[in-house]
């Protein structure tokens, strides 16, 4: 809930602030300790990624209002006007 109030707040704003990678090194054996015995995983874009899906998903029910039938192209449930 506080990745979506921040968002709410940047609204218009400096959406770089939300674009940040975090990067996890995972060990690959017990008792690692040098560099390579560490697999390093990113997690950039996840932010971005759970807020886009709920977007779709609150946007799904009204997009019939928002978009003209000429406009329908890749709107799912729409006839082509031919």
């Amino acid at each position: 809930m506080a990745v979506f109030e921040r968002f709410y707040q940047l609204a218009g704003g400096d959406f770089g602030a939300l674009n940040r990678a975090l990067i996890v090194l995972l060990p690959k054996k017990d008792g690692a300790i040098q560099m390579g015995d560490f697999r390093p995983i990113s997690l950039i874009h996840s932010v971005a990624k759970l807020i886009t899906k709920v977007l779709s998903i609150t946007l799904a029910s009204v997009l019939d209002q928002l978009i003209s039938p000429a406009q329908s192209a890749f709107q799912k449930k729409k006839e082509s006007m031919t």
